[in-house]
């Protein structure tokens, strides 16, 4: 679920001015296709020849063919084509450019801002407001609107795919360490149990290594402390502030100590950092701050795990991973895109595919069907109600502009300060005037928006 972030500037040389006129009368449905009618009443007229639906996703979509089976039984003139596509953050923009994008394209959060900025996705409201039996309140509010930009609506959400922290129940007993109190587990607890459960010498340490390259993961740790890489409107970047550099340093700290996480040195000595995601599968990590997902590798491996929520400094908060789905402005067939829409984010449509992924999913209803998507058959006691409740303190990825040159400033300062190299109070102060130079170069490509930006 790891968000990959592509330039801005990459994308608009990919897409280009010869889209033109052609983007801009896409932004709203073809007139043959206006969303005029319910599904049912689109579907009682079957096309002579069948359509297909292209879904584009960066994943296999494990569950989802369960839908898309269901989905073509009941409308026998739409077949729906899923293409898991390699590369994502770069082969999408490039399809984009080619005029090839799929009718309907699961986008990664960031991505989908991009996209719009650039004219690919449509407005899906004028869908939803013909549609009887959508029920936008069923959906959690904070991801339902996520996608909503200057009122107009481009992806409809399937799942929340929080971070939470996972704790080796073994290792916490053969090392006599009480286990994380799921009311009250601050950064100060993480960092004892961490240290009282880590062997170095033997490979073992209290909690996983942090992720340098994937910065979205140290935003959550900022997010805990009150601070922000941006400000709530993604237009300014606020990481020169003391919440935000007090927490950067607070974890690289831990990092460079080598006696509570692998630091950058002893990750190479265990075979770099595909390894170090490994080592809690392999029951030598106390504690791991990630995504529901690992349930599945965890069960597999047999390790006896528990579930609290992420550490806290000033407060809860982490991360909430999403799909959008969203119908493109090229798509030939812009009603029948979302009718797999409708009927993919769907109740049923959404567990089907969170249930293999052990994601909760976006909408109240599907979260009530039991067994629980979340929830693992195991022989010992989990505190699983703490991964659904994870939705309620968790937040979206940011989308500011021209993301992938933000994110390559910004790491390039991440990754010097966890090396050992430099201090955050030093650098982020002179990044800043950089990010913010580079946030305010968003100009849209002239006569392809459908947004304001």
């Amino acid at each position: 679920m790891k968000t990959q972030p592509f330039s801005r500037r990459a994308f608009l040389r990919l897409t280009g001015s010869a889209l033109g006129v052609g983007l801009l009368a896409a932004c709203a449905p073809p007139p043959g296709q206006a969303p005029a009618a319910s599904n049912a009443e689109a579907g009682a007229a079957p096309a002579q020849e069948p359509i297909t639906i292209r879904y584009g996703r960066h994943d296999p979509g494990l569950g989802t063919n369960v839908t898309i089976d269901a989905f073509q039984e009941e409308h026998p003139n739409i077949k729906i084509a899923m293409e898991q596509i390699g590369e994502f953050p770069t082969k999408i923009p490039a399809l984009a450019a080619a005029g090839t994008l799929p009718d309907v394209v699961r986008s990664w959060e960031a991505m989908l801002f991009e996209m719009v900025r650039g004219g690919q996705f449509i407005d899906l409201q004028p869908f939803i407001d013909v549609e009887p039996e959508f029920h936008a309140e069923d959906f959690y509010e904070a991801v339902y609107n996520y996608p909503v930009v200057d009122g107009k609506r481009y992806g409809i959400n399937d799942v929340i795919a929080t971070h939470v922290t996972y704790y080796n129940v073994d290792l916490f007993d053969q090392h006599e360490v009480e286990y994380p109190d799921p009311q009250n587990f601050t950064w100060d607890d993480f960092e004892q149990k961490a240290r009282a459960i880590s062997d170095p010498d033997n490979q073992i340490w209290g909690s996983e290594t942090i992720p340098v390259g994937w910065h979205y993961f140290t935003l959550k740790q900022v997010w805990q402390n009150n601070g922000d890489f941006f400000s709530a409107d993604y237009k300014s970047c606020t990481i020169d502030q003391t919440a935000t550099i007090e927490a950067v340093q607070f974890w690289a700290d831990l990092l460079l100590d080598g006696n509570i996480m692998p630091s950058p040195s002893q990750i190479i000595g265990i075979g770099g950092a595909g390894a170090a995601a490994e080592l809690m599968g392999a029951g030598k990590i106390g504690m791991q701050r990630m995504g529901s997902w690992i349930t599945t590798d965890l069960v597999n491996n047999k390790i006896k795990f528990n579930i609290v929520p992420e550490p806290k400094k000033e407060r809860l908060a982490t991360i909430a991973h999403g799909g959008l789905n969203a119908v493109t402005s090229t798509s030939p067939h812009q009603q029948e895109a979302w009718m797999w829409i409708n009927y993919n984010c769907s109740t049923q449509g959404i567990y089907n595919y969170a249930a293999q992924g052990r994601f909760p999913a976006a909408r109240r209803s599907t979260n009530e069907i039991e067994p629980h998507t979340w929830v693992a058959d195991v022989d010992f006691d989990v505190n699983w109600d703490v991964v659904l409740e994870s939705t309620e303190y968790a937040y979206m990825l940011p989308g500011p502009c021209n993301e992938g040159e933000v994110l390559k400033v910004i790491g390039d300062a991440l990754e010097k300060i966890y090396n050992g190299d430099a201090k955050a109070a030093d650098l982020f102060p002179e990044i800043t005037p950089k990010v913010n130079e580079i946030l305010a170069d968003c100009e849209s490509v002239a006569g392809l928006g459908c947004l304001a930006v």
